[in-house]
């Protein structure tokens, strides 16, 4: 079950990050490799997702 999750992650991640054009080089292996990092999804929601504006 966590394996399964934890690719659903992945591939969410790749989803938006195409949707909402994010730079892979800034912002989208940053999620990825935050996934791996334990906490270290806070770590991204703290530093760089905060700063994306969800309204477009």
């Amino acid at each position: 079950m966590h394996g399964a999750l934890f690719l659903l992650f992945i591939f969410n991640t790749l989803h938006v990050g195409v949707e909402e054009g994010w730079k892979f080089r800034a912002t989208t292996w940053k999620v990825l490799l935050a996934c791996i990092v334990p906490f270290g999804t806070f770590y991204i929601d703290y530093s760089i997702l905060r700063r994306i504006d969800p309204r477009g």
